[in-house]
């Protein structure tokens, strides 16, 4: 899922199956997009275990979804909200605000859609 290079003052990771954001420099590679994150390089030892506990947000918010528990998809978005944020992960962060968003609004429609 992610490769981490160093370069001088950064590392980049890339991220699959994402949508570029303006800031980050990103390619088509076959059916996937990549986006290359900036981040600082003391924070590539934590990189794995930030992407897993990311992914387990992810499917509680989808196990709180399905158990129609707005309230519990608003509390894991918050939060994912402002772990991409403290590790340069813009794109998560804006990803789980829309998120809080629509759950704070009871909008399991736009949730379901992910947008």
């Amino acid at each position: 899922m992610s490769s981490i290079k160093n370069q001088d003052k950064t590392t980049d990771t890339k991220l699959t199956g994402e949508k570029p954001m303006g800031h980050a420099q990103s390619k088509e590679v076959g059916a996937e997009r990549e986006e290359l994150v900036h981040i600082d390089p003391s924070f590539e030892p934590l990189i794995p275990k930030f992407l897993t506990n990311r992914k387990k947000e992810v499917m509680t918010m989808q196990a709180a979804l399905a158990a129609q528990d707005l309230e519990m998809v608003r509390t894991a978005a918050h939060g994912m909200k402002g772990a991409g944020g403290s590790y340069g992960f813009d794109r998560i962060s804006a990803m789980a605000a829309v998120i809080e968003q629509a759950a704070k609004a009871g909008d399991a429609a736009t949730i379901t859609r992910g947008r």
